[in-house]
């Protein structure tokens, strides 16, 4: 009786230590989400998305989070040297089409709000294209991508380096946030070389005489960067647009994703899409209007 049970004993300690089944499953559905949408992701070169493989990634990566138990944002918020999603905050946002032709969608929902905030929430509004498919929509962060030729529109926040502001701030540090292997474009497969800022420019400048009243920075910039194919050694330009806003210490941004070549020529649909995106993006009361 007494070596029985020793031998029970040793069976309970031998186990005690081991991931319990729902961490296991976190793991592997989320290697299994970070492998799909790497493979998407160097697809979106070469025309046409598969829409039921990126709403399966995006249930993947939602059921991830569930199991863990946690916020979204828990899992890159203590890492300010990375841009991660502004998650959605305060229920489901409003999505309407706009014109007589209804090709465009007007995005208006809440996102959360630093932790010095006043409220929990910030209010966001942009209009897209109605046909661009939404990626993650169960995870909480806010992508959206074009499947004929691969441009994405993404809507991130970062922390600004202490004693800068969205003026001062070194442009450099936009590509070094948004880049980061730790933020989340890099999580949802985008493996990128080479970033840089090329043009940056304050659309909206608080310090200056005729600053409107109130007053939310707004900073816009041009992103340049490579990003690696499935196959690891061929590389394809891109072209990001930053359309950024200061709320207390954070930076929220809209940052857009596009081949280089279709973004360069002068005239292309592509870059008018992008630059409408950027144009429309509103954080703040300005987005309730």
């Amino acid at each position: 009786m007494k070596t029985i049970y020793l031998i029970s004993l040793f069976l309970h300690a031998s186990t005690a230590f081991q991931p319990s089944w729902s961490q296991q499953k976190v793991v592997q559905n989320s290697s299994r989400c970070n492998n799909a949408l790497k493979s998407h992701d160097n697809m979106s070169d070469d025309g046409n998305i598969d829409r039921r493989s990126f709403l399966s990634s995006g249930a993947i990566l939602a059921s991830s989070v569930l199991l863990t138990g946690a916020s979204p944002s828990a899992f890159a918020e203590d890492n300010q040297a990375a841009a991660i999603y502004a998650y959605r905050s305060g229920g489901l946002p409003s999505l309407r089409p706009i014109g007589l032709t209804k090709l465009t969608t007007r995005y208006e929902g809440y996102v959360e709000a630093p932790k010095s905030y006043a409220k929990s929430g910030i209010p966001i509004s942009f209009d897209f294209p109605s046909d661009w498919l939404q990626l993650d929509k169960l995870g909480g962060g806010i992508q959206y991508v074009d499947q004929r030729n691969g441009d994405k529109l993404y809507i991130l926040k970062a922390t600004l380096p202490a004693d800068t502001d969205l003026k001062t701030v070194a442009k450099s540090w936009f590509a070094e946030v948004i880049l980061s292997p730790e933020g989340d474009v890099a999580r949802s497969g985008v493996v990128a070389e080479g970033g840089r800022i090329s043009r940056s420019q304050m659309t909206t400048d608080c310090t200056a005489e005729d600053a409107p009243s109130p007053c939310i920075a707004r900073r816009r910039m041009i992103l340049k960067y490579d990003t690696v194919t499935g196959s690891g050694v061929q590389t394809v330009e891109r072209r990001g647009l930053i359309d950024a806003y200061q709320i207390d210490n954070d930076v929220y941004m809209m940052c857009t994703s596009s081949n280089a070549i279709k973004f360069e020529q002068k005239g292309s649909r592509e870059r008018e899409t992008v630059e409408n995106i950027c144009q429309s993006f509103k954080v703040g009361p300005a987005a309730l209007s």
